[in-house]
């Protein structure tokens, strides 16, 4: 399944991959995330590897995540993992009249058939993009 989306968050390119790259305000954007863990690297450089726990209620998710590529301020790609899903984000930033274009090309692939509408994964990854807009945009 591929798809892409993208958003315009009114602040320039530097603030939004600064905040996009700080492991530290990580947890205040992405929902449910409740740790970050560094395997091999540090996390954002390319190549690294880690992992994001993520909690809903009782339920504890660990995704693998890996840095694919970094050519940041301008792009980043970034790789996670959960048992049965592979899911690669390809992350654009676009700075235009002192805002910022963030383009994501998104491509998932699945151990089993996936009966998940397409629509309900783009509302999601649309979803944690706002998120992160507001985010930024309150600074």
């Amino acid at each position: 399944m591929e798809y892409q989306v993208d958003i315009m968050i009114e602040k320039d390119k530097k603030l939004v991959v600064e905040l996009f790259t700080d492991l530290n305000q990580m947890p205040q954007w992405e929902k449910g995330l409740k740790e970050v863990i560094t395997v091999s690297g540090k996390l954002f450089d390319e190549g690294s590897v880690g992992y994001l726990v993520f909690e809903s209620g009782t339920h504890h998710q660990k995704m693998k995540v890996t840095v694919d590529k970094n050519k940041l301020p301008h792009q980043i790609d970034l790789i996670y993992e959960v048992p049965g899903a592979w899911n690669l984000c390809q992350n654009q930033f676009i700075e235009k009249n002192g805002q910022t274009i963030w383009i994501m090309d998104v491509v998932f692939r699945f151990e089993q058939e996936n009966d998940f509408p397409k629509e309900a994964f783009i509302n999601q990854t649309r979803e944690g993009m706002l998120i992160f807009k507001d985010f930024v945009e309150k600074r």
